[in-house]
């Protein structure tokens, strides 16, 4: 190649270098300004857990432990929520709805025999698997309260004429996991005997605490110990349902629970709930935080002009007069409501334990 070229393409590398260092922006300002928000929010939870840095896990537990501690997680969530759904009866109207939802089925790959999972253990899912994927609804929100979940899953009973199992010695058992982001490990559920005279699965332990989380998709595997194909619903071409039976509030308790639809966007920059994802996978803490994989980190923002959501008269009159003359402060928008969160986690000893946080989750917002 002669010099002269070779000159001029070190040329255009370094001015392509000088660009990219001086002259171009390489990650958008939202970008940034959630970066800072991430770590208040990392700092916050360390401070309110009494540790200055994240723990260093040097005995984990073996995965069977882990299963049983986020079973445990699931069963905390469920009567958590159960509790407060008990204190709301009295105060809050409210009815029985039943949502009649399609999940998703996919048939998976059969896992090969004496296969292991990624720590080396042996994969105790059968080779009968399937995905069940199910998403949210414009009717079925966050805010429901789910009372039970059933899987319309066969399309007759395993103990119906010309239904039988190609193994009818042993009953047939179903195994539900819970499916998280990435690669990581199935987290069984539950396992049970398929009851010959049933149609239906129950899904409300998986369903509960999805209702309630951030995640927009709830993802499952559903192993067999038996080739159920013939069997189920979808075999003939039939769509899948869930039945999903829930209590909504009324009056104004559903006013309170459509605080979450008020999302920032559409408010024209008056007082609204804004939301930020926080993946503990993302944030490198998945090491120590073994449940919830990720929540919605919600917070109050915006102007409150005059009779805009004033949280009381004081609040309202402060408006009027902060409209009237600038010396007076207007009012700010701050939470109204706030819903609990668990965390399980190893704390700084090294021991796994669940912190209750009361006052995590902001369901509304209000000017005060």
């Amino acid at each position: 190649m002669p010099r002269v070229l070779r000159d001029v393409g070190a040329a255009l590398a370094c001015l392509q270098l000088l660009l990219l260092l001086t002259g171009v922006e390489l990650r958008p300002h939202a970008w940034d300004e959630d970066k800072l928000q991430l770590e208040a929010i990392k700092k916050g939870i360390l401070e309110r857990l009494g540790m200055p840095t994240p723990p260093v896990v040097r005995h984990r537990l073996d995965q069977e432990s882990i299963r049983r501690a986020q079973r445990l997680y699931q069963q905390k969530v469920a009567e958590l929520m159960g509790n407060r759904s008990q204190e709301e009866e009295g105060a809050v109207p409210r009815t029985r709805r039943l949502h009649r939802l399609t999940p998703t089925l996919l048939r998976q790959p059969a896992i090969p025999r004496g296969h292991q999972d990624p720590q080396g253990h042996q994969d105790p899912r059968g080779p009968y698997r399937y995905h069940l994927l199910l998403s949210r609804t414009e009717t079925f929100h966050r805010q429901l309260r789910v009372m039970q979940a059933e899987l319309k899953l066969f399309k007759e009973s395993l103990a119906s004429p010309g239904m039988s199992l190609p193994d009818t010695s042993v009953p047939p058992r179903v195994s539900i996991y819970m499916l998280g982001g990435g690669h990581g490990t199935p987290r069984l559920l539950r396992s049970q005997e398929l009851d010959r005279d049933a149609r239906s699965l129950d899904l409300t332990a998986a369903v509960q605490p999805w209702a309630a989380g951030p995640e927009d998709t709830l993802r499952l595997e559903l192993a067999f110990t038996a080739d159920v194909s013939a069997l189920l619903a979808t075999s003939g071409g039939e769509t899948l349902v869930l039945e999903v039976e829930t209590h909504e509030t009324t009056g104004r308790g559903a006013r309170r629970a459509r605080g979450l639809e008020e999302e920032c966007g559409k408010s024209d920059g008056k007082c609204c709930l804004k939301s930020l994802k926080v993946s503990f996978q993302d944030i490198g803490w998945a090491d120590w935080v073994i449940a919830p994989n990720s929540y919605y980190m919600r917070f109050c923002e915006g102007s409150c002009p005059h009779n805009y959501k004033p949280a009381s008269m004081h609040a309202q009159i402060k408006a009027r007069m902060h409209s009237l003359s600038k010396a007076t402060p207007p009012p700010c928008c701050v939470p109204a409501g706030y819903d609990p969160m668990v965390l399980m986690h190893y704390d700084g000893e090294g021991r796994l334990v669940s912190t209750l946080f009361e006052d995590m989750l902001v369901t509304r917002c209000h000017c005060a």
